[in-house]
């Protein structure tokens, strides 16, 4: 009789999910309820952080090169991505060397500076001092676009070019480091010390 019980309660577990399914039913819409979600969902929360590269770097140096020759070393006090453009490094209190195929030095200072990583140009704001120190030379300006690529200097406003025993006061500049020319525009004065009129 034991024997017989037993066998009862252990082939009766299958009922156990045939009763779960004829009554489903039943308890699935209250259960269900039971389980939504309540409140709002924001799906903006669910999506995937977009790739940003916005930082600040202390003391920043970049290098360019070209053909295995150094042509460029920008140096910054501090530097960190624009908020709307990550291609556009902004710079704090610029120190540049920029260097021809003889690898002579121009040396430019600045205030503040921008980078753009796309298009590999300069531009420097903020009592610019250049100095060409093979030829002695010293250009001032408030803004000068550096062009990495095509080696240009452009400085679209008022200029004063300084060197030994002249002077000159432009209202724009150009400069081919490639070629070494100056193209000086707009109103332009000078003043040449030790020149006599014949």
């Amino acid at each position: 009789m034991r024997f017989h019980r037993m066998r009862f309660h252990r082939n009766s577990i299958w009922l156990i999910p045939l009763l779960g399914i004829v009554t489903f039913p039943l308890w699935s819409v209250p259960v269900g309820n039971f389980l939504t979600p309540r409140g709002g969902f924001d799906p903006d929360l669910n999506k995937a952080p977009t790739d940003t590269h916005n930082f600040t770097m202390q003391t920043v140096k970049i290098l360019q090169n070209e053909k295995g020759k150094t042509t460029a070393l920008i140096r910054a006090e501090q530097a960190h991505t624009d908020n709307e453009n990550n291609d556009i490094l902004i710079m704090e209190t610029v120190d540049a060397d920029v260097y021809d195929d003889n690898e002579n030095i121009t040396r430019i200072l600045a205030k503040s500076g921008e980078f753009s990583l796309a298009s590999k140009t300069l531009t420097l704001t903020g009592e610019v001092v250049i100095n060409k120190t093979v030829d002695k030379q010293f250009l001032y300006t408030d803004l000068l676009q550096y062009n990495s690529v095509q080696r240009t200097i452009s400085c679209p406003g008022k200029t004063v070019l300084k060197s030994e025993g002249a002077e000159i006061d432009g209202g724009s500049l150009d400069y081919d480091i490639k070629t070494k020319q100056y193209v000086i525009g707009k109103r332009v004065k000078t003043l040449i010390k030790g020149f006599s009129p014949p």
